[in-house]
């Protein structure tokens, strides 16, 4: 799937009312492995910082899921996943004045969620490329 694809796919998604993480990891569904159900239902709770809380992005917790069934296959792999995930979180802090808590990113005059997804989800096809 292109980046385009991938991008069009997410705005689909959100404009049908999945939450910030489902729209990162469905997808990604092709290179996980997980099917739409099951991928939505895992990121489910994860939408506006953790089940509302205004904590991680969900964005970012979308990334980490993609990640672990990515990169993961037995306990040796936990630090290299968790190395890339953090790497996520670092370019994508990067790119937002350092913030990775939803509460920050929605600031008044901040990006909608929409341009976060976009982000998120360019930063995982450019490193599966």
């Amino acid at each position: 799937m292109t980046l385009s694809e991938r991008i069009e796919k997410a705005r689909a998604l959100r404009q049908q009312g999945y939450n910030c993480s489902q729209c990162v990891a469905l997808v990604f569904t092709d290179v996980t492995g997980l099917n739409d159900e099951i991928a939505s239902r895992i990121t489910s709770g994860f939408g506006t910082g953790v089940a509302g809380t205004g904590e991680i992005c969900g964005t970012l917790t979308g990334a980490s899921i993609v990640q672990g069934m990515t990169k993961y296959r037995d306990i040796s792999d936990k630090p290299s996943v968790n190395r890339s995930i953090k790497e996520i979180c670092t370019e994508f802090a990067d790119i937002n004045e350092g913030m990775i808590r939803c509460r920050d990113l929605k600031t008044k005059g901040k990006k909608p969620c929409m341009d976060l997804i976009e982000e998120v989800v360019t930063i995982l096809h450019n490193r599966m490329a």
